[in-house]
């Protein structure tokens, strides 16, 4: 698996109004140089040919993209950050942005960064997989984390063990020559050593308006989207639907249809064992005489079909006990029911 995919925006000629060939021969230039890695002078023509003309869109992607092979990932940082505040349509900036903050290890920003790229372009594939290995990124990290606390947790060894298998280090990516997306045979002991590589991915050209993007789409296109809408709209209901239901059972302390809400994959707080935390759940849930949970502020995310981020204000009250805190929680769809994979206090 390719963790942590990172794009140089080869932008489609439409994006341009140049018609200078010494602005196009610069491009090449810069990008021979970036590909010999030679990425100090890269550096010195882009900011050349920026000084020139610093709304250049592909020169500043070239720019954060150098900055980031030369590991100044605070400079690079400010590039992508400007590129998603100027194009927020475009999903690349955020995947890109994505990237260097997982190189500094903020898996928690670049989470957020690759969700608003998903938010962009529900269909952008990227970002759905570098969201995954960012996933997996910080599981290890928590199944790492719980064996230092409890060394002889032979369940959350085998967890971290598994992940390993399934990814590797984001510093380990290699690029492919051509646009595809590349693949690489997955490294059970990642070693952090090389830079993040890039993977040459085609930008579409930026519409001149949203109004002309719509008026240009075919009827079919139309149809189309309004099925993606409805379907959407559907998983949202289902989600806050189930949401609901896990609130509403714990209010009940239906402690079978609480723990029924949970996936195989979730992975219980403080190291405990999936029966461990089941059955302290179960001694929590029928201690008190009354429980009474309310939700409220929620908000959902939804990203590709089968997984929803939560997050809302959670009310709590019982007769020895109240608060109120934010939370989060992570659902995936299996078999057609939405059921939590993780949850956290925020």
């Amino acid at each position: 698996m390719t963790l942590y995919k990172t794009i140089i925006s080869v932008f489609l000629s439409s994006i341009f109004c140049f018609s200078s060939v010494f602005a196009q021969t610069s491009y090449g230039d810069i990008q021979h140089l970036i590909n010999e890695g030679q990425y100090n002078e890269a550096l010195k023509l882009t900011e050349e040919q920026l000084s020139l003309n610093s709304s250049d869109i592909k020169l500043q992607f070239m720019k954060g993209l150098v900055l980031t092979r030369l590991d100044r990932y605070s400079d690079a940082e400010k590039v992508f950050i400007q590129l998603t505040k100027e194009n927020p349509e475009l999903p690349e900036p955020f995947n890109n942005l994505a990237v260097v903050y997982a190189a500094q290890g903020k898996y928690a920003q670049a989470s957020e960064a690759l969700k608003s790229a998903i938010n962009t372009h529900p269909s952008y594939a990227t970002a759905h997989e570098n969201l995954g290995d960012i996933y997996a990124k910080m599981a290890s990290r928590a199944y790492n984390q719980a064996l230092e606390l409890d060394t002889s947790n032979k369940t959350a060894r085998e967890k971290l063990s598994l992940v390993n298998e399934l990814v590797s280090s984001p510093l380990e990516s290699k690029p492919e020559k051509t646009v595809v997306a590349a693949t690489a045979e997955p490294k059970p002991e990642p070693k952090p050593v090389a830079k993040p590589q890039p993977e040459i991915i085609e930008i579409p050209a930026k519409p001149e308006s949203k109004q002309a993007e719509v008026e240009e789409k075919p009827a079919m296109e139309q149809v189309d989207k309004v099925d993606l809408e409805a379907e959407k709209a559907k998983n949202r209901n289902a989600v806050e639907f189930a949401a609901k239901n896990w609130a509403n059972a714990w209010s009940a302390q239906d402690v079978d249809s609480y723990l029924a809400s949970y996936g195989k994959e979730f992975v219980p707080p403080k190291g405990l064992s999936r029966k461990a935390w089941e059955r302290e759940r179960r001694v929590r849930l029928r201690k008190p005489r009354f429980i009474k949970i309310t939700l409220s502020d929620m908000k959902i995310n939804l990203h590709g079909k089968d997984y929803a981020e939560i997050r809302f204000t959670q009310a709590y009250q019982s007769d020895t006990y109240g608060d109120k805190v934010k939370k989060e929680i992570l659902m995936r769809k299996i078999s057609d029911k939405w059921m939590i994979t993780q949850e956290r206090t925020r």
